[in-house]
């Protein structure tokens, strides 16, 4: 944020424009001054808000770069978000060629399962740590449909296929079902190849949903 620099003498400079607005014949005139000399800012007020602005804005560039890992408890599938949600990275062990196509789609959503909770716990932690920020917050409707907008399609699915793998997801692009294709495409895969296929479907999917969400948010709000 690009912070004002206010004058040494601001308040008498304001002071002085009162007693000037005073001055002025009664009407329209002095009235639309007196209401804009009402409203200035007191220098402390300003300089409260720049602060917490500030401070907005290191947390959200903070946050931007945050990755969100997850894993199963048998340590099968890792994953790592980032902090809108979307997949950065999904990893396999090299034992999937052992384990059945269901038990290594139950790992991955596991493994997501774990990097979401990472995810929300951080931003709620923020939230708890900085409480004056949301104080400060402006009543926000355009924002507060917006925000119903996407609850009203809660519902919605978009799906990606990478043979084998197909994953679905939700409007905000969260995992809500991944699973191969055939009953046997673990036993001979090459862990890394799997994974790469994996991960092209979840992005497939979060792609469709990017789009959808991008598509709703454009209609302009009441």
């Amino acid at each position: 944020m690009d912070r004002i620099e206010i004058p040494a003498d601001y308040e008498d400079r304001l002071a002085a424009a009162r007693r000037a607005a005073a001055r002025l014949p009664a009407g329209p005139a002095r009235e639309a001054a007196g209401r804009a000399l009402a409203d200035a800012p007191a220098r402390a007020r300003y300089e409260r808000a720049a602060d917490l602005a500030e401070r907005a804005r290191v947390l959200t560039e903070e946050l931007a770069t945050r990755a969100f890992d997850g894993t199963d408890p048998g340590r099968v599938a890792w994953v790592r978000l980032d902090h809108l949600g979307r997949l950065r990275t999904l990893a396999l062990s090299p034992t999937v060629d052992r384990l059945s196509a269901r038990a290594v789609a139950d790992a991955v959503a596991a493994a997501w399962s774990g990097a979401e909770k990472t995810r929300s716990e951080h931003v709620l932690n923020l939230e708890r740590a900085h409480p004056d920020l949301l104080a400060v917050r402006l009543p926000d409707r355009g924002g507060d449909e917006l925000r119903d907008r996407i609850a009203a399609r809660a519902a919605d699915r978009f799906t990606g296929t990478a043979e084998p793998c197909t994953a679905e997801v939700d409007l905000e692009g969260r995992l809500t079902a991944f699973a191969f294709t055939a009953p046997d495409a673990t036993r001979s895969a090459e862990c890394e190849a799997l994974a790469a296929r994996a991960t092209a479907a979840v992005q497939a999917a979060q792609a469709e949903a990017h789009d959808a969400l991008a598509a709703l948010l454009s209609r302009p709000t009441a």
